[in-house]
């Protein structure tokens, strides 16, 4: 596992060049993979895969920017768009015994009607995609997709190598593509896994972009890594390309706001522990201001 090694106390100039450089790493690897993508003329489907706060959602936008360079159309949809909408979810898993939903599973996406709408853009024909609102729970109408010859369609999620969307994408020519963390950051005399850093990552996402406490964050967090161990990481040889998403500079941009999110639990919550822990480990880590970090950036999808 490759390790990224960052110095006690950085100048500004040093930080600069510390997110400088992982931006400029990050791009390249999706400069290459986007000019081996526009380099397969029968090509009309990806898959763009990996664990949790991978960066899919930046990795997809930058690939379209990319690809259009190469004179590629390519159309993002996000597999959580799919969704079924919470208040059911919320029924079925109390049917089974369980008090929230794994939104990770499977089970919580639509399957028959994501091939529906798969099937109508690979035959050209107009089609009303979903969006999923993740503040109101529910599934709503999303844009028209009118396709036009040789256009590519990006589908985007965890769930990509779950068997039933896979045998749906796999119908047509298609290349898989699997992003995530996977070099680690020593940082402040700490040691920061992939995994830690992911967990970080959704704390921070999660509590701005999807409403949720970090003790709801840390509740999911367990069948989220229960799923991963079960339905991604035994897959991940599958696909046809890999991304290391681990930035170097990463830990020192979410220090600020995880010392502001995670005192927010309460002493007497059962993940409180663990809050206390990970501001623990951050408490010789130097920050990174994030007006550092561009608005194109990978890392403006969790902060």
């Amino acid at each position: 596992m490759k390790r990224y090694t960052i110095a006690p106390i950085l100048s500004n100039a040093g930080l600069a060049e510390l997110v400088e450089a992982g931006e400029k790493h990050f791009e390249e690897q999706l400069g290459n993979l986007s000019a081996e993508l526009a380099a397969l003329p029968e090509l009309h489907l990806i898959g763009l895969t990996g664990p949790t706060c991978s960066g899919k959602t930046t990795a997809a936008e930058h690939l379209t920017r990319a690809l259009a360079r190469h004179g590629k159309a390519l159309h993002v949809i996000s597999i959580d768009d799919f969704y079924f909408n919470k208040s059911y979810l919320r029924e079925q898993a109390q049917e089974s015994g369980r008090q929230e939903p794994d939104f990770d599973s499977e089970e919580t996406i639509d399957v028959d009607f994501l091939r529906e709408c798969t099937e109508s853009l690979l035959a050209g024909k107009p089609t009303r995609m979903p969006h999923f609102n993740f503040h109101s729970g529910c599934r709503e109408e999303g844009e028209l997709l009118c396709p036009r010859h040789n256009d590519l369609f990006l589908f985007e999620g965890i769930q990509i190598l779950y068997p039933g969307v896979d045998a749906i994408l796999s119908q047509s020519a298609y290349r898989s593509v699997y992003i995530s963390p996977s070099s680690s950051i020593a940082a402040g005399g700490e040691l920061f896994l992939p995994n830690e850093i992911r967990l970080m990552r959704r704390l921070v996402r999660d509590y701005r972009y999807r409403n949720a406490t970090p003790a709801f964050t840390f509740y999911l967090w367990q069948s989220v890594r229960e799923n991963e161990e079960k339905n991604i990481f035994p897959y991940v040889h599958h696909c046809s390309s890999r991304i290391d998403s681990t930035m170097p500079y990463e830990i020192g941009v979410l220090k600020p706001y995880l010392e502001s999110i995670l005192p927010q639990i309460p002493e007497t919550d059962h993940f409180w522990g663990k809050g206390q822990s990970i501001l623990a480990r951050l408490d010789e880590v130097q920050a990174v201001p994030d007006s550092y970090i561009g608005p194109e950036s990978l890392y403006r999808e969790f902060i």
